[in-house]
């Protein structure tokens, strides 16, 4: 089963450090796992029904090939992460991903694996919750690099010990009620494992009072809102619904408004919340490395201990929680990776017993992990370079500039460059003097190198679009700026 967060109130010291700088590393230490799973809230509606906008007929051919595709897997012993500590050996990968392995020179720390789980537990509802929310967060402790990979509700996939396939967010609830070792969270972390090839570490589990309590305890987020939110029917504890309105525009919000705005799917789906998660946890991250946030932090901790025992559980020990947090204050928040496995990498569908599924595409997921690890894993000034197919990124491309056939020469660049050019069009001007690279899901590493194809500035060029209106992975508004290249 799992175990609930237990700290000393009082931090202890190492030879010549203060207790006032000893108190301040563990405060730091403490918000630094709120910083962590602040947003692991995201996704949790399992209450609620899918309002999805378009309902697909079965097919019978993707249904006859479920077992061929996602087939169960037996439980390997080396996926657990005391195991691989123990031999220093690399996990097997499954069918669903197979990204390269990870290897740890004498001089590098490893990269620590954290699964986030996020549930909604009501006072009136008895046995164990589903988790609606799964991250992984991946932390190099060499580059202070940060991945968060998030992994939708009803992803299809192998239990490895139970011998079945099903949806993801079921794991936690089957892992109590078959008591296996180490209870529901040693089930999911396993199952998360042999999905993505490497080993979950630790994890951690919220509900949705500890959410609200972090965020306005660190003194709220800033979050920039790309567009007006009206939401009438937002889901209220007493199962009725309330209004919930955000106008677009950069806000500092507080606990409720922010897990309001992380729950929310007026407008999008379980994936654009998903999205929305990891930019509020950046913020939550942002903030607590604030050099003006830590005397708040300080003058907090005993509030943060307690806030952290009453709606925690973890096995993260506090101990390597401090050193963490203080590696990533020293670094800074260096690269951070997002992605969230969305229907660009799998079939929506049903399952045999009509349960709505996500059925993942194994040539993409791997792809797609593949960028997301390369990404984390790069040793301290490595180029940031993704590990990819450019064959399997679907790209389209408007002409935002008043020179004719624009986007059809830069799909033609493209297109001996490898890249997959799905549609092109007009945008909507004709006067961007600046390229645009909207990233609708793929790894950063990925867009990042389109960028750099196309000779532009990453960090001026690269926005993320919460919700394309055609299937694709990027969209490129060609500009001025790209033109001569072009010729």
């Amino acid at each position: 089963m799992s175990k609930q967060f237990r700290l000393h109130p009082t931090p202890v010291s190492s030879p010549g450090e203060s207790a006032q700088e000893s108190a301040s590393r563990l405060a730091v230490g403490v918000t630094m796992i709120y910083g962590l799973i602040v947003l692991t809230l995201a996704i949790i509606a399992g209450v609620y029904l899918h309002d999805w906008a378009q309902q697909r007929i079965v097919r019978s051919s993707i249904l006859a090939e479920l077992d061929k595709i996602v087939k169960p897997v037996e439980v390997n012993p080396a996926l657990r992460p005391e195991a691989i500590a123990s031999t220093g050996g690399q996990p097997e990968t499954s069918a669903a991903a197979e990204p390269a392995g990870r290897v740890d020179s004498p001089a590098q720390r490893p990269v620590v694996n954290i699964l986030l789980l996020g549930t909604d537990e009501r006072p009136d509802e008895y046995g164990p919750p589903r988790t609606d929310t799964i991250i992984l967060v991946s932390f190099n402790p060499n580059t202070g690099a940060v991945g968060m990979l998030s992994l939708p509700r009803d992803l299809w996939v192998p239990i490895p010990a139970l011998g079945i396939t099903t949806k993801i967010n079921t794991t936690y609830m089957l892992g109590e009620l078959h008591n296996y070792p180490g209870g529901g969270a040693q089930l999911i972390k396993d199952t998360v494992s042999s999905f993505v090839g490497r080993p979950v570490d630790y994890y951690v589990r919220v509900n949705f009072d500890g959410f609200r309590q972090i965020i306005d305890l660190i003194g709220g987020v800033t979050v920039e809102v790309p567009y007006t939110i009206h939401d009438e029917e937002y889901p209220t504890p007493d199962y009725g619904v309330e209004t919930f309105h955000l106008d677009a525009g950069v806000h500092r919000l507080d606990g409720e408004t922010a897990l309001k705005y992380v729950r929310t799917r007026h407008g999008d789906s379980d994936y654009g919340r998903a999205r929305r998660q990891q930019d509020v946890i950046r913020a939550a991250v942002k903030q607590v490395l604030d050099a003006g946030t830590l005397p708040q932090l300080l003058a907090r901790a005993p509030q943060l201990l307690m806030t952290m025992q009453n709606s925690v559980q973890t096995d993260l020990p506090i101990q390597l929680a401090i050193e963490l947090a203080g590696r990533l204050q020293e670094q800074g928040q260096g690269n951070i990776e997002q992605l969230v496995l969305d229907n660009r990498y799998g079939e929506e569908t049903f399952s045999s017993e009509g349960a709505w599924i996500l059925l993942p595409d194994r040539a993409r997921v791997r792809t797609a992990l593949n960028a997301f690890f390369a990404a984390v894993d790069a040793p301290p000034g490595a180029e940031k370079m993704a590990v990819t197919n450019p064959a399997s990124v679907r790209i389209e491309i408007l002409n935002g500039t008043s020179q004719p056939e624009a986007a059809e020469r830069a799909a033609q660049f493209l297109q001996k460059q490898g890249w997959q050019i799905t549609s092109i069009g007009q945008a909507d001007r004709s006067d961007y003097l600046q390229t645009i690279v909207i990233n609708y899901g793929v790894a950063d590493s990925v867009a990042a190198m389109v960028s750099s194809q196309l000779n532009l500035d990453a960090d001026q060029a690269q926005i993320n679009g919460l919700a394309a209106s055609a299937p694709v992975d990027i969209r490129i508004v060609v500009g001025r700026d790209v033109l001569a290249l072009l010729q």
